[in-house]
């Protein structure tokens, strides 16, 4: 058996284990916050038990016969659903399909996380390489000093300050650049399409505050990781002997030093995943960017369970598939990892 059909099947091995601990885990944990029956359930001695009742049928909080379940029958059908697509109805969107919910909603996160990684890789993957290359002058003592500072910077923070800069010219300055701070695109939009140019200039526009605020936020620790690893190869030997033979060092630095130096970055992009999407959740309440994080903060607080259940799932699905992903990239570009 080749190493790649090995590692495929003991990392999908490990994968469906940890997926069904994330749901199982997901369950429990979610309804320790209450009874949903009583959670959502109006407390107005007026409203009759009628409708108690056929919201608690509805919503599949109670059998047939009205009665609510217990916890164990709600999970086994709990699991039912998850295995055949049926997440249920969600308690704050009156009664709207959990995926009609969160699917219009995850579009516009995938959008805003997909670009701020994308500049996040690039950005950080450039000054970690020039830092190294240029190691104790001034341009890697300034951008490690600026990465060290934005790397435990929270999100929330960094948002608000973005806000108050860009959303009219500071300091006095009439060319500064104002942006869009909040929405997806211009309220006086009806009816939005990627297909016209001008909605999609106005989701541009309103993208670029969120995007930069995460990738700002994330860079430090992608260019500080690539700094780390270059400086460390470039002390190897063959890295010496290279220098020795009278390379150049842009030449040691393509040929010898990045295809050496770039396996723990791969590593920590697929770790830096669960980094990023916790960190849009901010970032989107912040800005007002009606994703899958400006959702999920609604439904916790309306304990609307379905789509809170359905969100911690999909996120535990990202991250388990995001690593399944890296560990094949490793072990196409990396010679020296075997797979035993």
């Amino acid at each position: 058996m080749s190493d790649v059909r090995r590692l495929v099947l003991r990392r999908g091995r490990n994968a469906v284990i940890t997926v069904v601990g994330i749901m199982t885990l997901n369950f429990f944990l979610i309804n320790f916050m209450g009874d949903p029956t009583e959670l959502f359930a109006p407390r107005d001695p007026k409203i009759p038990d009628e409708y108690v009742q056929e919201n608690c049928i509805r919503y599949g909080l109670c059998g047939p016969d009205g009665k609510p379940l217990n916890v164990p029958d709600r999970f086994w059908i709990y699991l039912q659903n998850t295995f055949t697509g049926n997440w249920g109805k969600s308690y704050y969107w009156k009664g709207a399909d959990v995926l009609n919910v969160v699917m219009p909603a995850l579009a516009w996160t995938v959008i805003l996380i997909g670009v701020s990684t994308v500049i996040t890789i690039l950005i950080g993957m450039v000054v970690g390489a020039v830092s190294a290359q240029r190691r104790g002058r001034a341009f890697d003592v300034v951008m490690t000093g600026f990465s060290l500072f934005f790397y435990g910077m929270p999100f929330f923070w960094l948002a608000l300050m973005m806000q108050l800069t860009f959303r009219q010219p500071a300091f006095g300055l009439n060319w500064w650049p104002v942006l869009p701070t909040s929405q997806e695109y211009d309220v006086s939009i009806v009816g939005f399409s990627w297909a016209r140019m001008d909605h999609a200039l106005s989701a541009l526009q309103h993208l670029i505050l969120p995007a930069a605020t995460l990738a700002i936020g994330t860079v430090a620790g992608i260019s500080l990781v690539m700094r780390n690893s270059l400086i460390d190869v470039m002390t190897e030997d063959y890295v010496v002997t290279a220098r020795a033979k009278g390379l150049a060092e842009r030449v040691i630095l393509r040929r010898h030093v990045l295809p050496n130096g770039l396996p723990p970055m791969v590593t920590l992009i697929a770790l830096d995943m669960a980094f990023i999407f916790g960190g849009a959740y901010q970032v989107e309440y912040v800005f007002s960017y009606e994703g899958i994080g400006y959702v999920t903060i609604l439904a916790i607080t309306q304990y609307d369970f379905p789509v809170i259940q359905f969100v911690i799932v999909l996120g535990g699905l990202a991250v388990v598939l995001a690593n399944f992903l890296a560990d094949l990239v490793l072990l196409k570009i990396d010679p020296r990892i075997k797979v035993t």
